[in-house]
């Protein structure tokens, strides 16, 4: 079965390189950046998710530290590197860019959309930001909600465990409170039902879009419907209680009814991104701060002791509050030194919407632009031994040079989640750190993934409750 679906996904491809080719052709430029077009179809798509950070790096060397051209995931691409490049980018959208999400994503999330770039237009950054949800006026009302989640995860899932795999339950948690948050809801079997199902439509969002048979594209596609269809439900029983007598939840579900300038399909659209979004990164961040604080007793200690004067400060049961994860400075240089040796996300799309020129190059109207952190976060002419886990790099106070540390990205599309992200990783630490020790299992497990990194074996590690 295999090796039939092999062989309907390469007749595809045969099939399409004609259009491609001729597309390509159409495409006349004098100075485009330097670089090359790979096969035809797959581009370079196979060389870049195999190894993306020596892809960019020899690519940097031999045709521009500062842009080159490639083609991946079925699209023709600049490659913006460099703080330089980072500055350009974000100061220059919607001048020049505008959001873009490739074409698996596309058939993803906006199946029922007609614009591309409808999830992420104007409108919907703004309703992100406003009060109602993530701003921080908002989000010193979850925190108290957070630790309360955070700490039933952590009895029902790790409590009375000898060992326990951290990246599996991450993105339980993660997607607990994102179902909380998001949608209003905290039943445990529906969150299951949809776990493993975004799992699979993480799997497929960075690839070739075929679906056929066998590809991790064609799997996402049918977890897709599952988890479109639970939202739907959602939605409708959401609308209804809003209708209602009852008084409504206060998420972001209910923030986007009340709106009332989408249809059901819409919100169940953005919600479906919304929660890929803040599920999978967020599981990844926390992972890899499990990692590395396991890999450093001395950095554990120095999280205990700071987290330790937090609870000792505070009532018996008294849950966390805004005050309590402003205080957490050292937790937080741990969470950006993890997030720069392994960021959760390696870069992100945009669109070009007019010519624009950069670094002596030209760049046409339509083609995409991808930037990636990775050409300044680990780059030894900005960060002294990249590859050296070592928090105190944000403790100094004198902050990074401009535009070499950007995991949120920057400028008016900078990340509006940070600062959920930010309480929901402190308090995981929070907790994770006061009920139990770990060591890895195994220390040299290899890190998998080309745009989100994770763990080949989900992250085994050895739990001892703390006070024993």
């Amino acid at each position: 079965m295999e090796a039939f679906s092999l062989a309907i996904a390469f007749l595809v491809i045969f099939l399409t390189i004609s259009f491609v080719a001729f597309r390509n052709a159409s495409n006349v430029g004098t100075n485009l950046p330097p670089g090359g077009s790979g096969w035809p179809v797959v581009g370079e798509t196979l060389d870049f998710v195999v190894n993306p950070e020596k892809f960019i790096t020899d690519r940097m060397k031999k045709h521009s530290p500062d842009i080159f051209r490639t083609n991946f995931f079925g699209e023709k691409i600049v490659i913006i590197c460099g703080p330089n490049g980072h500055k350009f980018l974000f100061s220059n959208e919607d001048k020049h860019f505008t959001a873009y999400l490739p074409q698996a994503m596309q058939k993803l999330f906006l199946s029922s959309q007609p614009k591309t770039d409808k999830l992420y237009r104007d409108s919907d950054v703004k309703l992100l930001r406003s009060p109602g949800f993530l701003k921080p006026e908002a989000l010193v009302n979850y925190v108290a909600g957070m630790d309360s989640i955070i700490q039933k995860q952590l009895k029902t899932h790790l409590e009375g465990k000898t060992e326990a795999k951290i990246h599996p339950f991450s993105r339980s948690l993660t997607l607990t409170l994102a179902c909380r948050f998001f949608l209003g809801i905290e039943n445990p079997e529906r969150v299951a039902k949809l776990v493993g199902q975004f799992d699979i439509v993480t799997d497929g969002i960075h690839s070739l879009p075929l679906n056929v048979p066998g590809t991790a594209f064609y799997h996402a596609v049918k977890a897709a419907v599952v988890i479109r269809k639970e939202l739907a439900d959602v939605v409708a029983e959401k609308k209804a209680r809003v209708l209602g007598s009852g008084a409504p939840t206060q998420d972001l579900c209910t923030t986007m009814i009340v709106g009332g300038y989408m249809s059901d399909e819409e919100i169940t659209e953005k919600l479906m991104g919304l929660l890929v979004a803040g599920y999978s990164t967020v599981a990844t961040t926390m992972t890899f701060v499990i990692k590395f604080v396991g890999e450093r007793p001395d950095v554990y200690h120095k999280i205990l002791s700071e987290q330790l004067e937090i609870s000792e400060s505070k009532k018996p049961e008294e849950l966390l509050s805004w005050n309590d994860v402003q205080k957490m400075k050292y937790a937080w240089a741990v969470v950006c030194e993890a997030m720069r040796v392994v960021p959760p996300v390696l870069g992100t799309f945009r669109e070009a919407i007019t010519d624009f020129s950069y670094a002596g190059y030209t760049v046409p109207k339509g083609w995409k632009v991808f930037w990636t952190v990775n050409t300044t976060q680990r780059n030894p002419e900005y960060f002294q031994e990249p590859n050296k886990f070592d928090p105190s790099r944000f403790m100094k106070g004198e902050g990074m040079p401009l535009y070499t540390y950007v995991p949120f990205g920057g400028g008016p599309r900078m990340c509006p989640g940070k600062e959920y992200a930010r309480l929901a990783i402190l308090t995981f630490i929070h907790n994770m750190v006061k009920k139990f020790k770990w060591e890895l299992v195994e220390p040299n497990e290899k890190i998998l993934g080309s745009m989100m990194p994770l763990p080949e074996k989900g992250l085994p590690v050895h739990l001892h409750p703390r006070y024993v």
